[in-house]
């Protein structure tokens, strides 16, 4: 669930003039405080023993206290804002629900046309159950205490997830929605970051291995912007190497790309010197200013991968249907074979890991102080989670399911997509953790200031202040966000920020 709103990075141009300034704080010399001699004082023995505090029973919530029998007739809002074949396949799962299950529980489903809408009603506690993107949940609950805890049911004998038929969630995916030791949402898929590569015109120039670090992928883009700038064809002039994308998915992959110390997004966002920033940065700078990198004219790449204007770009499996139709309609290079590739790793003594940044989907249950139907809406989670249901929604989302077994692997080798089911051993790479609740207007935020990174007026040496001026940007909206008392999601998270698009 994308949102179609940016926030501009022009009040970074509006302190232009802060930015060429800079003022020279001396370090404070530490004073030296003398240490005092300590004189041992004897303790006296005490001569009454102190009793140990009886341990007072940790109460079990009264959600889990609900017999299975008492659940008959109970019904359940399901609120979504979904399209396409995700939509029909959750209706047609709920369905099923309603027909198999014993408890006699029965969900309506309803998709919403607008997010801001789904906000209303979930705030205003009008569902049982929630579908959304992760991040857009977490915005909604920056306050706390909108959605239940449901590390009480994954935690119970009877109804924790690793009963019956029910495939437990790969910790990798489960991780995604810890939030200090609570779980107040579940994931249901993946969407990951891949870089589209055209590996037919990668060993036409000299490449049979596929770049796996940054300098085998610097050396890639690079040769193939020279080739394209040797090209008779002039409108290639310029071209070939990655496309420029600020997409937040993109930059958090590439700042991820450079991590040393296992950093996760959230580790990223919340830190204060800019360090990473600046390296990843000023390096993907450095490829467009060599002609390695460019910014393409038009918004969609598809075209200008199929016809080797670019060797490689960003997007997600999502863009494969359109990439392989502009294949199909290509006049020179339609037999092209093209991959789905991970970010390099940043080189070092040793090879590392990749990292993957993959927005999610997840299930919540809104707090209602309602335990039978918190009991009701967890039956219809676990059985989400049976079988392979959940695998059907993932897969016609076109995203990485959060279960791994010989059942879910079937249903993705069978499905025709196979450059997806080619990726699924890459979930364990995934590299997302907590990004706070208000990662939805920071990656905004965080995207505009890259984007500006490649704008003409901005020099390298500027990288260091156009950090730091994302971070102030990021303080200030976060301060006058309150998106826990929204009436308009998205108007509220642009509260105080205009709103235009960047070229």
């Amino acid at each position: 669930m994308k949102s179609g709103y940016r926030i501009s990075f022009g009040l970074i141009l509006l302190l232009v003039p802060a930015l060429l300034c800079s003022c020279n704080i001396p370090d404070p010399v530490p004073t030296v405080t003398p240490t005092p001699d300590w004189t041992a004082t004897p303790v006296q023995p005490t001569a009454t023993a102190t009793p140990f505090p009886t341990a007072t029973p940790t109460p079990v919530p009264e959600f889990l206290e609900i017999d299975s029998e008492d659940l008959a007739g109970t019904k359940l809002s399901l609120k979504f804002c979904l399209d396409g074949k995700e939509k029909s396949t959750l209706e047609k799962l709920v369905e099923a629900f309603n027909e198999e299950n014993p408890e006699g529980i029965t969900v309506q489903a309803e998709n919403i046309l607008s997010v801001d809408e789904l906000g209303e009603q979930v705030v205003s506690n009008r569902t049982d159950i929630v579908i959304a993107d992760s991040s857009w949940l977490r915005s909604l609950n920056t306050e706390g205490g909108l959605y239940l805890d449901l590390s009480a049911f994954l935690n119970d004998q009877n109804l924790s997830l690793s009963k019956e038929d029910i495939q437990p969630l790969m910790p990798v995916m489960l991780e995604t929605e810890k939030q200090k030791e609570s779980y107040y949402a579940l994931p249901l898929w993946a969407d990951p970051a891949f870089l589209f590569y055209n590996k037919t015109w990668a060993i036409e120039l000299g490449f049979p291995d596929t770049p796996f670090d940054l300098a085998s992928f610097a050396e890639q883009v690079c040769a193939a912007g020279k080739a394209n700038y040797q090209d008779k064809d002039e409108s290639k002039h310029g071209t070939g190497g990655w496309i420029v994308s600020s997409d937040p998915e993109d930059v958090m992959s590439w700042l991820l790309a450079f991590t040393q110390n296992g950093e996760t997004p959230g580790d990223i966002m919340r830190s204060s010197t800019g360090n990473l920033f600046e390296d990843t940065a000023a390096w993907l700078r450095n490829l467009y200013d060599n002609g390695c990198a460019w910014i393409s004219r038009v918004k969609e790449p598809y075209d200008y991968f199929a016809n080797r204007y670019s060797l490689v770009y960003s997007g997600t499996y999502s863009d494969a249907e359109r990439q392989f139709n502009a294949f199909d309609q290509s006049e020179e290079h339609s037999f092209d074979n093209w991959d789905l590739i991970l970010y390099p790793s940043r080189s070092g003594k040793e090879k590392t890991d990749p990292r993957i940044y993959a927005d999610i989907v997840s299930i919540a249950i809104p707090d209602r102080s309602d335990a039978k139907a918190a009991n009701a809406a967890w039956h219809f989670i676990r059985w989400l989670f049976r079988n392979e249901h959940a695998a059907e929604l993932s897969l016609a989302a076109l995203g990485w399911p959060v279960q791994d077994n010989d059942a879910v692997t079937k249903l993705y080798r069978n499905s025709g997509e196979d450059k997806l089911y080619q990726t699924l051993s890459f979930r364990q790479y995934l590299a997302n953790s907590d990004n706070g609740g208000n990662w939805l207007t920071d990656q905004l935020i965080l995207s505009d200031g890259f984007a500006y990174i490649f704008n003409p007026s901005a020099k390298p040496e500027d990288i260091a202040d156009i950090w730091e001026q994302i971070g102030s940007i990021i303080a200030e909206v976060d301060s006058v966000n309150h998106l826990s008392d929204i009436s308009s999601t998205e108007s509220t998270i642009l509260k105080g920020v205009n709103n235009e698009t960047q070229p």
